[in-house]
């Protein structure tokens, strides 16, 4: 009678501890891309509508005066519109409008529900986010709102800029 040796030889042993970790290393390394490209969607959804609630603030404000009558169809925006300046922050919860000059706007707060300006005693409490809205006149009827939104996330520094055009419809 034979005896046969059924066991597995030290080469064979690495072939298949090879082929075992390539089959696991492909899907992890996707799943990290994954979660990676995850955060950053967050973080351009979250500045999109960033940008897209100060629009609104602007759209807001001028049929606010257009249904009072009241002045100029752009009153209370006058900081966002100054020559030589990189444009204006807006509070939209605290209906603030700051004109921020010469140098960057301040970065965004967030309370734990919105993002603001206020300072609030939490520590820690400061966003990526820097909101800056220029109003451009180039007519009298007409003016084009530019927002951009600054962050650094996890590949490095991004910016969304949103533009529109609103019209005095009186």
């Amino acid at each position: 009678m034979k005896n046969e040796n059924k066991s597995f030889t030290l080469i064979e042993t690495l072939v298949a501890v090879a082929i075992l970790s390539a089959a696991v290393a492909g899907p992890l390394v996707l799943s990290i891309k994954n979660i990676g490209s995850a955060s950053v969607s967050q973080d351009q959804l979250a500045a999109f509508y960033l940008g897209q609630e100060v629009m609104e603030y602007v759209r807001n404000v001028r049929d606010t005066n257009l249904i009072n009558a009241s002045g100029d169809w752009l009153d209370g925006l006058s900081a966002c519109k100054g020559e030589g300046s990189v444009g204006c922050y807006i509070d939209v919860e605290n209906n603030t409008v700051v004109d921020c000059g010469a140098s960057n706007c301040p970065k965004l707060k967030f309370d734990g529900q919105n993002y603001n300006y206020q300072n609030i005693s939490e520590e820690n409490n400061e966003t990526v986010f820097t909101r800056t809205v220029k109003i451009i006149q180039p007519m009298v009827d007409e003016a084009q709102i530019d927002v951009k939104v600054e962050w650094t996330g996890k590949y490095g520094s991004k910016i969304m800029t949103l533009q529109d055009n609103i019209f005095n419809w009186r």
